[in-house]
């Protein structure tokens, strides 16, 4: 009886342990969305949208990076800092440096929105696509 008390035990457990890897696995492929490098495509300055490149600025100087395991690296303005996000369909919560950042999510851009004196400049952020 009590092998058998045992064996339930230690099969309940291995069950329950499979469970547990199989929800975070969920979570990894939520975010399949959004992990990869994101460069900026375009810029809203004073009102008025220009494709990045017009700007006369390293793209390297602004950018993303999210990983599956909910780390990312940040470049805004050309400074680099280390971070952790939250995918929430709609959004992209960024946490780096003691400082956060919303960006909205939608049909596959980014858009990040900022004040700088007394105007919101915005960016939009596009997925890199993958070279060999």
């Amino acid at each position: 009886m009590v092998k058998t008390a045992c064996s339930a035990a230690l099969l309940t457990l291995c069950l329950v342990f499979g469970l547990m890897l199989f929800s975070g696995c969920g979570d990894n492929a939520q975010n399949n969305e959004i992990v990869g490098k994101w460069v900026p495509a375009t810029a809203t300055i004073n009102g008025e949208t220009v494709q990045f490149g017009e700007l006369n600025t390293d793209s390297d100087k602004f950018g993303f990076v999210f990983e599956s395991n909910g780390s990312c690296e940040i470049t805004i303005a050309g400074t680099k800092n280390s971070g952790t996000y939250t995918f929430n369909e709609t959004s992209v919560d960024v946490e780096y440096g003691g400082k956060s950042e919303k960006l909205r999510y939608s049909d596959g851009m980014l858009t990040l929105n900022f004040n700088y004196n007394n105007e919101t400049t915005s960016f939009v952020f596009t997925k890199a696509t993958e070279t060999n």
